[in-house]
Parts: structure tokens; C-alpha cells; sequence
């Protein structure tokens, strides 16, 4: 009997989804160090556990993060770095649809001496201090799910991940979506007038993410910070988190950083009893 060829329809098109990632040897043994899994009414959030749930997250940071920048983003579909088979990765998912439509990762010096923060920043005097250090970066939610409720699961899930941890400082770089220095040098006085910004650990972007400041004079620019501010690090503010030292331009994610820190002996009283208790 003459065989039927084999054709693309025969194929599971969710196995041949990302099958670069899945035969890359990074994630062959990937696993969380701690599992977390909290619910809502409408949301579920967990450390992510299987290769289909880190493919869904490359491609959504992909499409929230590059797809809409000049350089059109990856050709692959996914944002990735060298960091994300050594980070945790907390996702959001939709009860109604089954989809991540959320996710923040995590990596803390129990397990890495490098941070993603220090390719952007020299931080060398932050981390040498004692004190277990844990690091948050390329928090993305969809579009359709930027509600109080996704924050609030989300820092439910810091605050959980804090325990098993035994975290003491929580960093990162938060992105404000802006290229324009003048805008960003705004931004950093009005940062600095509300007592949001320390030079304590003398941080400084360097080499291509620098951004110099010296020849700037106080800015007249108006500067809407509830527009130009995140969500995310404005509930970061409420922590008691501040701003350390001189923002970074990344020219990829079209954003400036700021790098964010909050010391969790300096968490405000009602993130303590909300979400750290």
C-alpha cells in the first residue's frame, strides 16, 4: 500500500510553537526553586512549571515589550536573555480563558552572584551588603488585564515569595516608556523634590544604557508622572521603595530605567500587613 506523506496538518502546531526553545539545553532541566500558587476570583497566579507555560511568557513580553518598537522586535516572536532559565517566573492566568496574560520574574542571591540590573548599572557597594537580595524584572501584563485585582494578585505573590526566601531587598529596573532625555531629566527632579530618589549606593548607568545629566539645567517641562509612571512602580512608591542614582536608556525596549529599590525593613505599614504578614 502507497504511504500517505506526512504534511504540516499531521503535526501538534503547539509542539513545533518555540522549538528552538525546546531543544535549547537552558531549559532541558528547568524547574522554579520555590513554587508558589495563589488564586482570585478571576485569576490564578503560580511559578511557572512547564515549557509550554515559558514559551507563552517569551511571547507575550515579546508582543507587550518589542512588537510595537522601530525595530519591529524580535523575528522569532519571543524576548529572551541569559538570564531567564535562572529566574522563577511568576505568571498570571486567566480563569475564564486559560491564558497568561501576566508574568514577573525573579532571581535572588541565593542562587545567582550576576543580576540583569548590572548590565545597566554598576552596583557593586547595593550588593555587597548583607542581606539576601531578590530581583524583579520584565513585569508585563496584557493589556486587558491591567487592573487593580492583577496588581494586587501579583504582589501577593512577592509577598509569598519574600517568606520562602528570606529576601531582605527587593530591586529592579523600572521602565518608564520614553527615550526623550529632557523628559527623563524632568522626571529625575521631580523624583528628587518628592524625596523618591537616593544616591546611598552611588548607582550609575554605564557604557551604552548611559545617560549623562551634567549639561542639563532644571527643566521647565511639565511632567506627567501619573501618566509616565507605571502602575507597578507607583504601588512600589506606596511600599516604600525608592529610586537609586541616574537612570539608563535602552534603546531596544525604547524606555529609560530607573533602578528601584525597597528595603524590606523600610516596607510601609500597610504593604507589611497586606502583603508580607
Amino acid at each position: 500500500m502507497k504511504a500517505t506523506p506526512l504534511s504540516l496538518a499531521s503535526f501538534d502546531l503547539d509542539i513545533l510553537k518555540g522549538w528552538d526553545i525546546r531543544l535549547s539545553p537552558r531549559f532541558w532541566s528547568y524547574k522554579p526553586l520555590f513554587k508558589i500558587h495563589l488564586e482570585s476570583s478571576q485569576y490564578i497566579l503560580k511559578t511557572a512549571t512547564s515549557m509550554d507555560e515559558l514559551i507563552s511568557v517569551f511571547s507575550l513580553r515579546h508582543s507587550i515589550f518589542l512588537e510595537h518598537t522601530e525595530g519591529g522586535g524580535h523575528a522569532d516572536g519571543y524576548d529572551l536573555d541569559q538570564f531567564d532559565d535562572k529566574c522563577d517566573h511568576l505568571i498570571i492566568i486567566d480563569k475564564q480563558t486559560d491564558e497568561i496574560c501576566g508574568t514577573y520574574r525573579v532571581l535572588t542571591s541565593l542562587t545567582a552572584d550576576h543580576f540583569y540590573s548590572e548590565t545597566e548599572f554598576r552596583m557593586k557597594k547595593f550588593l555587597s551588603t548583607p542581606g539576601i537580595k531578590m530581583e524583579l524584572g520584565r513585569a508585563c501584563i496584557h493589556h486587558n488585564h491591567r487592573n487593580g485585582s492583577v496588581i494586587d494578585l501579583l504582589w501577593r505573590g512577592i509577598g509569598m515569595y519574600v517568606q520562602k526566601s528570606g529576601a531582605e531587598y527587593l530591586f529592579g529596573c523600572s521602565s518608564v516608556k520614553s527615550t526623550d532625555i529632557n523628559t527623563a531629566f524632568a522626571l529625575f527632579q521631580e523624583l528628587s523634590q518628592s524625596e523618591l530618589l537616593s544616591d546611598e549606593y552611588e548607582i550609575r548607568s554605564y557604557g551604552d544604557f548611559e545617560v549623562d545629566f551634567s549639561d542639563l539645567r532644571p527643566a521647565m517641562l511639565e511632567v506627567d508622572s501619573k501618566r509616565l509612571l507605571p502602575p507597578l512602580l507607583r504601588s512600589y512608591f506606596s511600599a516604600g521603595a525608592k529610586v537609586y542614582g541616574t537612570p539608563a536608556l535602552d534603546i531596544e525596549f525604547e524606555c529609560f530605567d530607573f533602578l528601584t529599590i525597597l528595603k524590606l525593613t523600610e516596607l510601609s505599614a500597610s504593604f507589611k500587613r497586606r502583603y508580607f504578614s
